[in-house]
Formats: structure tokens, C-alpha cells, sequence
């Protein structure tokens, strides 16, 4: 497709804008996109990495690459991920996995997806959830000698197993 603005290069730059509810699609070249006053940056390939840096802290020159790993399924390598700022395949999750785990983890805010609990067994599964927590807590205010702290945890586990024998046939 031919810039809108100067109709002589190929356009590479696609703007949807919406003003006062009225929407309408804008194709145009490097140059004119440039020179147009409706954008405000021109989002360059070279400049993803750049832009994961800063919005993320994620600086991928920093990663050690061995030699230079491809996914087996689809050929990406995990610095061309990074310039492109999308996965190839869904191979490349587990080809990448040790590189992209850090970086999700930062993210997501998390490595593990709790998903959703469903109404009629989420007393039993919530209630599980918690005496895990509380029994990590507890191992650590032991470990800390939080002795008083670690009583009153107990007392809340003590609390919360007698529930899990009542629910354990919902779960």
C-alpha cells in the first residue's frame, strides 16, 4: 500500500486514530510519518530492546548467549525475539525457557498462574490455599525463633484444619 501523505513510497507505519468517536486509518511512509504531527513516536525495530529496558528493566545485551540457541520448531533465536518483542512459536517457550522466565516473572509479577477458583468448591480450594501459606509462614517464624508469632500461627492452622476435613470431598 502507497503512503497516504506522499503517494511515491510503500507505507510501513499503520495509525488508527479516534477523535470525537469517529475513527479513521492513516498509512504512511517512514519519512511522512516523521514529518506528521498526529504521532508522537515512531516505534523502530532496533528500538524494542531500548524500550523493554525501559519499561521493564530488562536489558537482553546482558544475556549470555553460548552460541546463539534456535528454536528447533521455527529457527528464532532469542536475541531476534528480543528485537522483535514476540515469541516465533510455541516451541520457542520451552526452547527459551531459562531466558524468558526471569523476564515474565517481571512481567507478570509472578511464576505461577493461580487462576480462578469456581464458586460451588472455592471454600474447600481457598481454605487449602491459606494453610499452605500459613504452614510456610509458620516454618519461617520458627526458623526466625518469632516464637510468639509463631504461636499465633499455629493457633490459626489449628483453626483452619478441622474446615479442610469438612471440604476435603469438595476438592
Amino acid at each position: 500500500m502507497l503512503c497516504q501523505h506522499c503517494q511515491q513510497r510503500e507505507a510501513i507505519v499503520h495509525l488508527s486514530i479516534t477523535e470525537n468517536e469517529k475513527h479513521r486509518e492513516v498509512y504512511l511512509c517512514e519519512p511522512c510519518a516523521k514529518q506528521n504531527q498526529e504521532i508522537g513516536f515512531v516505534f523502530h525495530p532496533a528500538i524494542v530492546p531500548e524500550f523493554l529496558k525501559a519499561l521493564f528493566g530488562f536489558n537482553p545485551s546482558l544475556i549470555k548467549q553460548p552460541s546463539e540457541a534456535t528454536c528447533p520448531k521455527c529457527g528464532m533465536t532469542f536475541s531476534k525475539i528480543t528485537q522483535v518483542g514476540k515469541l516465533g512459536c510455541s516451541t520457542c517457550y520451552e526452547t527459551f525457557e531459562t531466558q524468558l522466565e526471569p523476564l515474565l516473572r517481571r512481567v507478570h509479577g509472578g511464576g505461577q498462574n493461580m487462576g480462578k477458583i469456581p464458586a460451588r468448591r472455592g471454600i474447600g480450594i481457598k481454605s487449602h490455599r491459606e494453610l499452605g501459606k500459613l504452614k510456610e509462614k509458620l516454618q519461617l517464624l520458627i526458623q526466625e525463633e518469632v516464637f510468639e508469632e509463631a504461636a499465633v500461627v499455629r493457633d490459626q492452622i489449628r483453626q483452619l484444619e478441622p474446615l479442610k476435613g469438612e471440604n476435603s470431598h469438595d476438592a
